[in-house]
């Protein structure tokens, strides 16, 4: 089979989704998105980081926000906070309650059209050109690079990305597969509490596939023990790429690097954006070194 290649954007597991003859009728994200009262203690730790945030240029509109919360998932422990803007998402956290007490920030992004966006799913039901009106549909999230909706018709299940929609190619035991990659342990990941922002680079947008190092070139030479030659790079506004390999390397995912946070606490986000995107998700460094490469 040839390898696919998808614009990233990925995510959770978040409530289910029901679907009729008709077209696609949701229980929506949003319809479970409850109170901000009924998460007060996770409200005050979200808007702190989105305060923190709120310095850079591109998250300018995050100074004047309001935060919607929706549970990710039975059992998970996280939610979806969407940042909105006179109404309009401009943002979103992916947050994660600590066993210990406390919450851990996953991941973030600015755009209008975050992970597990309702027009992304309905784009998908239609380019999925099911047999018959799909039973159900889940939210299913792993990882930040492992993240997708699950479309199930009858016997069937087929997934796609959740940022983008696309289809992924992957079936059930494909997606188990993946899911049980062992991945560093989250407090080495993400930052916790009251981290504050240290340092914020901010790169251009740039054509993905105006070249294609990964075809041609060896990967950058760091690990999650050496990668400051990597921030010396983006602090030269050199233009990197970052790809991942997934389900045995039948999909390819490709990023522009487009710049960074770092955090007091040491930990680094990652901007990444896809071609003809508005989208920005910053994720953790240490788990983009874990599951993918980077390329100059």
């Amino acid at each position: 089979m040839p390898k696919t290649f998808i614009k990233f954007t990925a995510a959770c597991v978040l409530t289910a989704v029901v679907l009729y003859a008709g077209g696609l009728q949701q229980q929506p994200a949003a319809a479970a998105q409850q109170s901000t009262a009924a998460y007060e203690p996770l409200q005050q730790q979200a808007k702190r980081w989105v305060d923190e945030l709120a310095v850079q240029s591109s998250f300018a509109k995050w100074k004047s926000s309001t935060l919607d919360i929706s549970p990710i998932g039975p059992g998970t422990h996280s939610w979806l906070v969407l940042v909105k803007h006179n109404t309009q998402t401009v943002g979103y956290l992916i947050i994660h309650a600590v066993e210990a007490g406390g919450y851990q920030l996953g991941e973030y992004g600015v755009g209008s059209q975050p992970l597990f966006d309702g027009r992304t799913i309905s784009r998908s039901i239609k380019q999925l050109e099911l047999l018959k009106p799909a039973d159900s549909v889940e939210a299913l999230y792993v990882h930040p690079l492992l993240a997708a909706w699950k479309v199930t018709s009858g016997s069937s299940s087929d997934f796609a990305d959740a940022a983008s929609g696309e289809a992924l190619p992957a079936q059930p035991k494909d997606w188990l597969k993946a899911s049980e990659t062992k991945l560093p342990s989250t407090e080495r990941l993400q930052i916790t509490g009251n981290a504050a922002l240290l340092k914020h680079v901010a790169l251009p947008s740039f054509n993905t596939f105006d070249k294609m190092p990964w075809l041609t070139s060896q990967p950058l030479s760091v690990s999650s023990k050496s990668y400051s030659s990597l921030f010396a790079q983006l602090n030269n506004k050199e233009q990197l790429r970052y790809t991942a390999e997934l389900f045995e390397g039948q999909m390819l995912y490709v990023w522009s690097v487009v710049g960074y946070n770092k955090w007091d606490s040491g930990h680094i986000y990652v901007g990444l954006e896809t071609e003809n995107s508005d989208e920005r998700r910053f994720i953790p460094i240490l788990l983009l070194l874990e599951l993918g490469s980077f390329y100059l």
